[in-house]
């Protein structure tokens, strides 16, 4: 096997670890804004657009803003992208 393909696995297993992890820290805070809402008020767990995930982080933020899981949840999706990319290199997509 040669360096580039090694590269690629590797990148790709980081890739889907940030795309796990940004997934699970999205559902920490949704469980966390549900436990401060009324039954009638609660976000769903499923069905994700662009929209809902920002009104996630904004809720998330506002109700605790000394909390770091949304700042974790942007990390590991960073690493998810950054992976992503690499590994599209590494497959000769990019670049």
């Amino acid at each position: 096997m040669s360096s580039r393909v090694i590269t690629g696995i590797v990148s790709l297993c980081f890739a889907l670890t940030g795309l796990f992890l940004a997934n699970m820290f999205l559902m920490m805070m949704i469980g966390e804004i549900n436990r401060k809402r009324r039954e009638s008020e609660l976000v769903s767990y499923v069905g994700f657009s662009f929209p809902k995930i920002l009104r996630i982080f904004s809720d998330y933020r506002r109700s605790y803003p000394g909390g770091n899981t949304h700042v974790l949840a942007l990390a590991a999706f960073a690493v998810a992208v950054l992976s992503l990319v690499t590994f599209a290199i590494c497959l000769r997509i990019i670049g």
